[in-house]
C-alpha cells in the first residue's frame, strides 16, 4: 500500500492527538478527522468553516510564540501537550454550528468529549478541551488557556478593513433566515458587548490586534446605525 498524503489541517489534528497521547490506531484517528471535516463543511456555513479552523491555528500558534510562559510550568513536553490540547479546542469548537441555537459551543463540547474519549485520550486532556471549547461560547477567560484559545478565535476582528468585512459578509449568509431588522438589532447587541470591554485577554494580542478589532468594531457598529 502506499503512504496516504493527509491534508495540512488533517496532519495538525492527528499530531495534536499523538501528542495528548490518544492511543486510538490511525484509522480510528481518520475516521475522526473525516467526522469533523463533514461537520465543517454542512450546507449553510460561510465563514465557520475549516478555513475558520485554520486560520484560529495560525493565530494560535502566533499567540504561543509570543507568550514564553507556555514553556515554564511544566517543561517543554508539558507546554507540547498544553498546546496540542488548544489545538484539539479549535478543530472542536464550531463542529456544531447551529445559527438558530444557543448552545452550540455546549453541544460542541460535548462532541469533543465523546470523541476523544472514543479515542483514548487521557481524561485531563478531554476536561481540557471540554472548557477550551465552552469558553468561546462567551469569550470570557478565567484561565490563561482560555485566554490564549479565545483570543485566537477572535482574530478575525483585527484583520484589514476589507478582510473583516468579507467575513462580516460570510456570517450574514449564515444568518439568511434573519430579517434586516433582526440582523441590525442582533449583531449591533454583539459589536456592543464586545466593545465594551478589551476584546483581547492576552497582552500580545491586547497590544496588537486590539486597536485595529475596536476600529472596525466601530465602524460596523456606525453602519449598523445608518441602515436603522
Amino acid at each position: 500500500m502506499g503512504t496516504v498524503v493527509l491534508s495540512p489541517l488533517a496532519r495538525s489534528f492527528d499530531g495534536a492527538l499523538l501528542a495528548v497521547g490518544a492511543r486510538a490506531d490511525e484509522a480510528g484517528r481518520a475516521a475522526a478527522f473525516a467526522d469533523l471535516a463533514r461537520r465543517y463543511c454542512e450546507s449553510g456555513r460561510y465563514y465557520h468553516t475549516f478555513r475558520h479552523v485554520g486560520e484560529t491555528l495560525t493565530a494560535l500558534q502566533v499567540l504561543v510564540a509570543a507568550d514564553r510562559a507556555w514553556d515554564q510550568p511544566t517543561g517543554r513536553a508539558g507546554a507540547l501537550s498544553a498546546v496540542a490540547g488548544g489545538r484539539l479546542a479549535i478543530f472542536f469548537h464550531d463542529a456544531v454550528y447551529d445559527t438558530c441555537a444557543g448552545d452550540n459551543e455546549a453541544r460542541s463540547g460535548e462532541l469533543a468529549v465523546a470523541t476523544l474519549t472514543e479515542l483514548g485520550c487521557p481524561r485531563s486532556v478531554i476536561r481540557d478541551v471540554d472548557r477550551l471549547v465552552r469558553a468561546t461560547g462567551t469569550h470570557v477567560s478565567a484561565e490563561p488557556d482560555e485566554a490564549m484559545i479565545n483570543d485566537a478565535d477572535l482574530r478575525v476582528l483585527a484583520r484589514p478593513a476589507p478582510a473583516y468585512d468579507v467575513y462580516v459578509r460570510r456570517v450574514r449568509r449564515e444568518y439568511g433566515w434573519a430579517s434586516p431588522e433582526q440582523w441590525v438589532a442582533g449583531r449591533a447587541a454583539v459589536l456592543r458587548a464586545l466593545l465594551d470591554c478589551r476584546v483581547y485577554a492576552t497582552p500580545w494580542a491586547f497590544h496588537h490586534w486590539e486597536p485595529a478589532a475596536r476600529a472596525n468594531l466601530r465602524r460596523e457598529l456606525a453602519d449598523l446605525r445608518r441602515v436603522r
